[in-house]
């Protein structure tokens, strides 16, 4: 009586069952026969799988390592210096808007966002689609009007994104270390330039619009998604105490109609921090005005703040302005746009080509280093 020859899940087994007495006692060879008896297996299917989508003849095996840490990509952060000075020429016509000088370091404060594979694919194709809508008017053709887009590199490569806490700074050697430690100190409300509350929690953002973003220092105009607060925190401040003080109450006033209150704190924070060291804070243009109207120029700071896209050398005018209502501005992108979300976690402090991850206080924690190393712990 023959053994029954069961089938296993292994791609070696073969595909028709043979007689036990044509088995020899000879190793197989290392070499795969082509399986051409029968069609493959269907693998049972996934869980959340559409039914009735045809055979899955190869499926891709679920790595069983856990993914790399955020702070894993700060590592790689920083482009390489391909000549000893500043050559607009080697950066598509920008020039910086703090020259480079031998001894300070290039520094920055940022929220870094790197948008998942669709959210990224989306944003591809409309700058792309834009890019079209232009040829078609003749514009594109122009040099001043040619878009550049920050969602890639040159060889397609994913880029992240960020949203400004400070403007380009210049460090001095000296001085580096310490700057750390105080923007470190602020964001955990551990330090003096904290304004006296605790710890800035994490918080989630919600795009809200696109629209062009020209700067003067820079000479380029920058195609921005504007964002806003998804955490339902619009009128109250995430970074001061809530005590009954007087104090208190006008920070709570301060913020009304502010769309963006944990923005416009860690903003704060960073600002002081900033102009501590001699260099000039982000956003101070909207806090001009008189006595009682910083609840006017808190609103002003949360409507600033965003995340460029893309760039051009041409200014804002009409025709660029329709192309890109044209392609980004009907109900349903609209839509799309609006439910794009970018949760918030941690600052990013980038000097010289070293950047530091600074955690935001989590849900139910009130104190805790603030600072990641490189496995995230």
């Amino acid at each position: 009586m023959a053994l029954v020859d069961y089938s296993s899940d292994s791609d070696d087994a073969p595909a028709t069952t043979t007689d036990p007495r044509d088995r020899d006692n000879t190793p197989r060879p290392p070499k795969k026969k082509p399986r051409t008896a029968s069609p493959p297996r269907n693998p049972a299917p996934r869980s959340g799988s559409r039914p009735g989508s045809g055979p899955t003849t190869a499926t891709a095996p679920i790595s069983k390592l856990p993914p790399l840490p955020p702070t894993f990509h700060d590592l790689y952060a920083s482009t390489v210096r391909t000549a000893p000075c500043d050559d607009p020429a080697l950066h598509q016509g920008r020039t910086r808007q703090t020259p480079h000088v031998p001894g300070l370091w290039p520094s920055h404060i940022y929220i870094d966002w790197r948008p998942p594979p669709p959210v990224h694919a989306f944003l591809c194709e409309r700058i792309a689609a834009l890019h079209g809508v232009l040829s078609l008017q003749g514009a594109g053709g122009s040099e001043k009007k040619v878009i550049t887009g920050f969602l890639q590199s040159d060889v397609g490569v994913p880029q992240p994104l960020h949203i400004s806490l400070s403007r380009p700074l210049a460090l001095s050697t000296e001085e580096k270390g310490r700057f750390l430690r105080e923007v470190e100190a602020a964001v955990s409300g551990t330090g003096r330039h904290d304004g006296g509350g605790g710890g800035v929690a994490s918080f989630g953002l919600r795009c809200s619009k696109v629209e062009w973003h020209r700067t003067v220092e820079s000479g380029r105009s920058f195609l921005v998604l504007r964002v806003r607060s998804s955490s339902g925190n619009i009128s109250s401040n995430p970074g001061r105490k809530t005590s009954e003080s007087n104090e208190s109450d006008e920070g709570k006033k301060e913020d009304e109609g502010n769309v963006n209150p944990e923005l416009t704190e860690l903003l704060r924070r960073c600002n002081k921090v900033v102009e501590s060291h001699g260099q000039p804070g982000l956003y101070r243009w909207a806090e001009e005005g008189g006595k009682g109207e910083e609840e006017d120029a808190n609103k002003r700071v949360g409507e600033a703040f965003h995340v460029s896209i893309a760039w051009s050398f041409a200014e804002p005018a009409e025709e660029l302005v329709q192309a890109t209502e044209q392609v980004f501005g009907n109900y349903e992108v609209t839509g799309k746009i609006q439910e794009i979300e970018i949760p918030v976690e941690g600052i990013k402090v980038k000097i010289g080509n070293v950047v530091t991850h600074v955690t935001l206080r989590q849900f139910g924690r009130t104190s805790g280093k603030g600072t990641k190393n490189l496995l995230g712990l």
